[in-house]
């Protein structure tokens, strides 16, 4: 259940109400950017230093419930609500790479409750606009003035009036995920209507939206990740049903050519989902491993590529099929970014841990990309083998040799709950050690199939 509206208009103590009512949880997605705003000013950063801003956002741990508000354990209930915070806090909120962390949290804190009642300014339009129950609160700003300067004791109504009519100007103007009513959204006028009249007027609304939630066409996954920005490029939209037909008519040409010419096969393909996103983690030994992959699933898989192939002739063709072009030798962030989305769009995404091309038996160090990434948003990593691909197309070559090619799929990597960036991150560094020592073993039986066994191993 979506609640959204301007400053003061009772989102909390509503959707408070109505949590309760229902027997769901609440979060108020407002109180986030409070967080991240108080962590902003505790660290001393320029609110309108956008890139520190953001990166802040991305590492701070933040905790939003009942008990109140904590930034990296540190409890800020009462600080957040403060005139310091609330002067900021709308040009932390306008940083798009801010809001971009944000609803990923939001989503992942509503798909791990499978529900709730969340409040904010853009729940309806971005984050979930296929929300159940979608609800615009408002109220005269003499009414909103007035239950603001109950709550900030320390200001008049005169200079909180003020600030609402700036806030209100900022939240509406700003270019990312503007204070906007969506169109089917119940309209509320809390100006002089109780709290019990107002859940009871939602909760009669609420079947009538379930229906018609279901008829309504799926959202745009790349607006509910970075509220109307496509991400890199535009990689992170979904494909057109023109992109998938080409992306089968390929993969059909693709691998009748690698039956005929590797006598490729691949065993243990059931660990691969069926449905959902999931990362595929395969070795990586020959510029053939794009193509070899596709034999594990018929699904549309996503796939990183460097991002010199992006300024040739074949960009369109590159985009359409599915790449997503990263910066080889370095930790590309957007690129990550861009993965999250496509995957919270549910899509398979192929990441090559060891990066660019390797060679030889020994599997390289991993980057943590995979398995941060599993940390952000859930999903299973499936690890794969790929053996004989190396033989068929070394490094520097040009001629592909006619060599059998085998591949072995592992069994899922599931994610596990972890809290804090501190201990995120030793997980992240433990996940991609276990990941290394699977490929590596799955690469040995690959190999072996492949007629090519690994001889330092």
């Amino acid at each position: 259940m979506a609640i959204d509206g301007p400053a003061g208009s009772g989102k909390s103590t509503v959707g408070r109400a109505l949590a309760a009512r229902l027997g769901v949880e609440y979060l108020d997605t407002g109180a986030m950017y409070r967080a991240v705003t108080s962590a902003v000013l505790r660290r001393g950063l320029d609110p309108q230093d956008a890139v520190a801003v953001a990166e802040l956002a991305r590492e701070v741990e933040i905790s939003v419930g009942a008990g109140g508000v904590s930034v990296d354990g540190i409890d800020v209930t009462a600080e957040i609500r403060g005139p310091e915070v609330t002067r900021t806090v709308s040009l932390v909120a306008a940083n798009p790479d801010v809001r971009a962390e944000m609803v990923r949290r939001q989503r992942e804190w509503t798909r791990v409750r499978g529900g709730g009642v969340l409040e904010g300014r853009d729940i309806g339009t971005v984050v979930f606009p296929d929300a159940a129950l979608k609800v615009y609160l408002t109220a005269s700003p003499e009414v909103r003035a007035r239950r603001r300067t109950a709550e900030v004791s320390d200001l008049d109504f005169k200079t909180v009036a003020a600030d609402i009519a700036r806030r209100d100007a900022l939240d509406q103007g700003r270019e990312a995920s503007p204070l906007t009513q969506a169109d089917d959204a119940v309209v509320v006028d809390t100006s002089d209507l109780s709290v019990e009249a107002i859940v009871d007027q939602l909760v009669s609304r609420l079947p009538g939206q379930r229906e018609a939630a279901s008829t309504r066409p799926a959202p745009d996954s790349t607006a509910l990740a970075h509220g109307g920005d496509r991400g890199r490029h535009g990689h992170a939209r979904p494909g057109t049903r023109g992109e998938l037909i080409l992306y089968g008519v390929v993969r059909g040409a693709l691998l009748a050519f690698a039956r005929l010419w590797f006598r490729v096969k691949a065993s243990g393909t059931h660990n691969v989902p069926e449905r959902g996103a999931f990362i595929l983690a395969p070795v990586h030994r020959s510029n053939l491993d794009f193509m070899l992959v596709l034999v594990v699933t018929r699904r549309r898989m996503r796939f990183l590529a460097k991002d010199t192939l992006w300024k040739g002739p074949w960009a369109r063709l590159f985009t359409a099929l599915g790449g997503i072009p990263v910066a080889r030798g370095t930790v590309d962030r957007e690129a990550l970014r861009t993965c999250i989305e496509v995957i919270e769009a549910g899509e398979p995404l192929v990441m090559f841990p060891e990066g660019t091309r390797q060679h030889g038996p020994v599997v390289q160090p991993f980057f943590d990309g995979p398995a941060f990434v599993q940390s952000r948003t859930g999903v299973p990593i499936v690890p794969v083998g790929i053996g004989g691909s190396e033989a068929a197309m070394p490094r520097g070559s040009k001629l592909i040799k006619p060599h059998r090619v085998r591949l072995v799929v592992g069994a899922p990597m599931n994610a596990e709950s972890v809290d804090g960036s501190k201990a995120r991150r030793a997980w992240v560094r433990a996940r991609t050690a276990d990941l290394h020592a699977t490929v590596q073993e799955l690469f040995d039986r690959a190999q072996r199939d492949a007629g090519t066994p690994n001889p330092s191993r």
